[in-house]
């Protein structure tokens, strides 16, 4: 077994551990990855025709053993338009018929306060529910699978949702019209169904233009051989989860977002489990505010229940960057009013650790980050300017109140080039577009055959269509030719006809705002260090 030792005399063993001295046995931790907070849109069954539903999710368990499951189900959504507000309801019950637990293979049923079902009243913080006919260890890092049932009344009821089903990972979602049918949808695990399934890897947005939401549980708990290791809260936003991670680009262990797959990453001090609790489009001014507590409140059920403590022992405050004013002193109100309401709220001896503010660009038409010359910085986003000035005062905490800083703008940016973003020829040639159907400027380009690296769903592309002109594609499709080419089918059409051999590079950003996926896979997380993780050491 390797360990690690880091500060404060504590060692975190990599992969297996025995409850030392500094943890708990008997605390509920959060422990499994891909959890967040439900956000988004309340899904209208109007169009789908049909009431009854199953999602099949995936988790990763600590890197340590883990026991006795907890799940809680929430009535509400956080508004992503205006977030963290909790303002998204279903308006109607909706009613969980079954949460079945699968570890290795064997499925266990829930257990709702002696009730196999539950009903989530539109508005309310939700139900728990545990497993207790699994009387043994989730084992190190192990898989494992949660199938939640649900129904609402009647065609045009809505219910809300935390997650987007990452298909490459096994994930389903399915539909019917009763609770027989689906049984057998389920029994045969049978392909996600047609009228749930459409614009899966298309940047999330709302129900008629992004891939689905479905239902299932937000906040997953256990107690274990927990050794002390940091435990993450995370209030974020669209830029720490991720707005243009879609379910394609989720790691092995369905982590979006640098956030998440930061933490996770195995390296330093080992992988640290977490749970995100901000949204999209989130503003920390907005946040343990008005409208916006009953997370909070679910967070002092969990201590309540947990002898006095909290399923975590540190705050990541990832939140700031949408709070951004041309009054430096407005920026850093916003900021600050939070980490003091956090420390309210938790307790002045919790620690709250901030992220730096990472730039944000806008693309030039034809160049679309292909160069440096292909982003403008506002003076607000420059170093010289409000940017500059928060992130100094977060670096030195100068009145800033934090108990430290991940610097993720430093990760962020282009070394050469300090107010932008990487671009994408610094960061490299991938591979080329050797043909094309049909290309000929007058029908939609639609498929592309690739040449130099592997494709996968969800992988976004910048082609260099005709010399020193860039065009972007997004991946839906991919079909291996056997050849060491593959032929990629696009999420939009395009009547540009493209050169012989169009070389391809990662597209960078939609917008200079928000990283495409590779950006964080290949650029971002890599140039986080691992030994920051110290920081979150309580």
């Amino acid at each position: 077994m390797t360990a690690i030792a880091i500060g404060q005399g504590l060692t975190f063993p990599r992969q297996q551990g025995g409850g030392g001295s500094s943890g708990d046995p008997d605390r509920f931790m959060f422990f499994a990855s891909r959890t967040r907070m439900v956000s988004g849109y309340a899904v209208d069954t109007t169009s789908i025709n049909l009431t009854y539903f199953a999602s099949k999710l995936k988790y990763g368990s600590a890197s340590y053993k883990c026991r006795t499951l907890m799940a809680h189900f929430s009535g509400f959504a956080m508004n992503e338009g205006l977030g963290p507000q909790e303002t998204i309801v279903p308006g109607n019950d909706v009613v969980i018929d079954g949460a079945d637990l699968i570890v290795r293979g064997v499925t266990y049923p829930a257990d709702f306060s002696g009730n196999p079902i539950a009903t989530i009243v539109s508005g309310s913080k939700g139900a728990w529910c545990s497993w207790p006919t699994f009387t043994g260890d989730l084992n190190p890092e192990e898989d494992f699978q949660i199938i939640t049932r649900w129904h609402v009344a009647s065609v045009g009821q809505k219910f809300v949702g935390p997650s987007r089903i990452q298909k490459h990972r096994g994930e389903k979602y399915w539909a019917a019209a009763d609770a027989s049918a689906l049984a057998a949808l389920i029994a045969a695990d049978a392909p996600t169904t047609t009228a749930v399934d459409a614009f899966y890897c298309v940047a999330p947005g709302n129900q008629t233009n992004s891939q689905l939401i479905c239902y299932g549980p937000d906040i997953l708990l256990a107690k274990g051989d927990w050794n002390g290791r940091p435990v993450v809260l995370s209030p974020g936003d669209s830029i720490g989860y991720g707005r243009q991670e879609i379910s394609g680009s989720a790691d092995s262990r369905g982590n979006l977002g640098w956030e998440s797959k930061w933490l996770d990453n195995p390296g330093g001090i080992g992988r640290i489990p977490h749970m995100i609790i901000g949204c999209p489009s989130a503003q920390s001014a907005r946040e343990l505010a008005t409208s916006a507590f009953l997370r909070w409140d679910i967070l002092d059920d969990i201590k309540a229940f947990n002898n006095g403590k909290y399923p975590f022992t540190v705050v990541l405050n990832q939140m700031g960057t949408n709070d951004s004013n041309v009054t430096i002193s407005t920026w850093k109100a916003r900021m600050t009013g939070l980490i003091s309401r956090i420390k309210t709220r938790l307790g002045a001896g919790m620690k709250v650790i901030q992220c730096t503010i990472p730039p944000q660009n806008s693309l030039v038409t034809g160049n679309l980050g292909f160069d440096a010359s292909g982003f403008t910085v506002a003076a607000i986003w420059t170093n010289a300017g409000g940017r500059g000035s928060i992130n100094s005062d977060i670096r030195t905490n100068n009145a800033f109140g934090h108990d430290g800083f991940i610097d993720i703008d430093a990760a962020w940016i282009d070394p050469a080039n300090t107010d932008k973003f990487m671009n994408a020829s610094g960061i490299g040639q991938i591979g080329t577009m050797v043909s094309y159907t049909p290309g000929d400027g007058g029908s939609v380009l639609s498929s592309g055959v690739i040449s130099g690296y592997v494709p996968k769903p969800g992988d976004a592309l910048l082609v260099e269509y005709q010399p020193a002109t860039y065009g972007a594609r997004l991946v839906q499709t991919v079909t291996d030719n056997g050849d060491n080419t593959y032929t990629c089918g696009f999420t939009a059409n395009s009547t540009t006809v493209f050169q012989a051999n169009a070389k391809i590079y990662w597209a960078i950003s939609p917008e200079g705002i928000h990283p495409h996926p590779a950006y964080v896979d290949n650029w971002l997380v890599p140039r986080l260090p691992q030994s920051e993780k110290v920081k979150l050491v309580p």
